[in-house]
């Protein structure tokens, strides 16, 4: 086989005659502008801040062939070019035409993002605007400027993430001495001392206990929110710098409240952490770094006690959600059902009548005889039943007491002896062989979904105790011999006593509320001859029709 030729075939095609456009005149002075950043606030940094800015002001003035633009300056960090606003300002005027040459003290005060450095640099270059850096003494115009550039942005990224390593490091010690480093700006009922712990706000504590309150008496965090607004309930957040940080109540945020340790007086630090430096992009802590409980480290606003009743409701709620989708907006409908067949009472008119009556197709072949009831003889039914309570304390006080030695008292029993258990194999783990750690985590499983089962349990013991306790408290307002809650100096609030003290809701003097009925009823059963309020203590009034 023969070696193969190659023939240049020479291009005929005659060139089109490029436009010329006319010469831009020639300046008689280069516009020259400078970029000077600081990464942190400190009081050094600013004395540096105005260095740079006085160092460019003096250079760019002494040489007759520059003309000042302006000086750009930053006071943010230099990891990310978007967050820097004049840094973004300047690349703009580059790009309108402003600017023909651009200064800067060095690379690390430029960017410490490669790529962030590198795409500015040639996004300048494209335009034809040389920047230079006086410390490097390097002009990304000139041949290998590029090259050098590269290395010592890399240099400086790779300094950026050893300064975020310290930090962190530094962050994590003063984690682990139980002081805070995270802003608590927007932590409603809590100001931030200058010596870094927390201290309470009476007004917002109010505020923060009314809805935990509201929350272990039956609402929907749903309702808690359009009760928050139609009552022109005032959020907002004034810091101790005076700036007013204004709160629109959401449900996100009222959950936040609600299990937010620190109200509690207990502090959890490391809750997120930083994914990465240069997109500064934070995520949940999961387990990926240790996270540290700081028990007792401030004054609370809800007792301990309230706080884990609230968490144990919460996740009860979420268990058994069907059970909570309670109608807010007609507290009756939600909770008036037929004595006969036990379909619920539907509102029609002025009246309420078995649901069997008002959809035969939704329950075909039933039959019942029950009759329908005013709107205004039912609540008159729910006043008589609230009104006849103060007979039923002695019963109220023995069911209490029969809760709190029973239910309670095993409930806890089995739970202190299933941690102690886990405690036991914890211990043997360490140090174990590989056959032997796995026999103790796979009981240790079963162990986790044993307590979970009696700590479930345990809150419905829990939430009964804490209705017989709520109704009794209503039973002593009723009778005018209420005692005003204990509020300490600092706006704390030590025990569940002076919790339900302090929150305790108006008395209307005998007039039907809403309120009353989801605070305290479970549900009404209608009869033909009586009416029964079933309230959540566990007692039971009956009311003749």
């Amino acid at each position: 086989m023969s070696q193969p030729k190659v023939r240049v075939i020479k291009g005929t095609a005659v060139q089109p005659a490029r436009r010329t456009q006319p010469p831009e005149p020639q300046r008689e002075k280069k516009r020259v502008c400078a970029y000077c950043r600081v990464s942190t606030d400190h009081e050094d940094q600013e004395t540096s801040f105005e260095a740079q800015q006085k160092h460019f002001n003096s250079l760019i003035s002494d040489n007759p062939s520059w003309e000042l633009v302006g000086i750009y300056a930053d006071e943010e960090s230099g990891t990310r070019a978007q967050k820097r606003e004049n840094f973004m300002r300047m690349i703009a005027d580059c790009e309108a035409g402003k600017v023909d040459m651009v200064l800067s003290k060095s690379i690390s005060r430029f960017a410490r993002n490669t790529l962030d450095c590198l795409k500015y640099i040639r996004k300048l270059k494209a335009l034809g605007i040389p920047i230079f850096f006086s410390k490097e003494g390097i002009n990304t115009m000139d041949a290998g400027g590029e090259v050098l550039v590269t290395i010592l942005a890399s240099i400086a990224q790779q300094e950026s993430a050893s300064i975020s390593q310290n930090v962190q490091i530094g962050v994590r010690y003063h984690f682990q001495e139980g002081k805070i480093c995270a802003g608590v700006h927007r932590l409603l009922g809590y100001n931030r001392t200058k010596e870094g712990s927390l201290e309470i706000v009476p007004e917002e504590a109010e505020i923060v206990r009314r809805i935990y309150r509201d929350f272990l008496d039956g609402y929907s965090i749903r309702h808690i929110v359009e009760m928050l607004q139609d009552e022109g309930v005032d959020g907002s957040k004034v810091t101790a710098a005076g700036v007013e940080l204004p709160r629109v109540w959401c449900f996100s945020g009222v959950e936040y409240i609600l299990q937010n340790e620190k109200y509690a007086g207990d502090l959890i630090l490391q809750k997120y952490y930083t994914v990465d430096f240069l997109t500064e992009k934070t995520a949940l802590n999961t387990g990926q770094l240790p996270q540290y409980f700081v028990e007792n480290s401030h004054p609370a606003v809800v007792p301990k006690e309230v706080f884990l009743q609230v968490q144990a409701e919460m996740a009860r709620r979420r268990h058994h959600w069907v059970d909570f989708r309670y109608s807010h907006k007609n507290a009756l409908g939600g909770r008036t059902f037929c004595a006969e067949c036990g379909t619920p009472f539907r509102r029609g008119g002025n009246h309420w009548r078995c649901e069997t009556k008002m959809n035969r197709k939704r329950h075909p072949g039933v039959e019942c005889g029950n009759g329908s009831i005013s709107e205004k003889d039912l609540k008159k039914a729910v006043v008589s039943a609230f009104e006849g309570l103060p007979e039923r304390s002695e019963e109220l006080a023995r069911l209490e007491e029969r809760l709190h030695w029973g239910g309670l008292a095993r409930a806890d029993e089995v739970l202190a002896a299933i941690e102690t258990e886990m405690g036991s194999l914890e211990q043997k783990m360490a140090g174990a062989d590989e056959e032997v750690r796995t026999e103790c985590q796979e009981k240790l499983r079963e162990l986790q979904e044993q307590w979970s089962a009696a700590s479930e349990q345990r809150a419905v013991y829990a939430d009964k105790a804490l209705q017989i306790q709520s109704l009794q408290d209503r039973i002593t307002v009723m009778a005018g011999e209420a005692e005003k809650g204990v509020k300490h100096r600092d706006g704390s609030c030590e025990n569940a006593e002076d919790f339900y003290r302090l929150t305790r809701p108006e008395y209307h003097g005998g007039a039907y509320t809403d309120d009353d009925v989801i605070r305290f009823v479970d549900r009404i059963v209608v009869g033909a001859d009586k009416v029964s309020v079933i309230f959540k203590a566990g007692i039971s009034v009956d009311i003749e029709r």
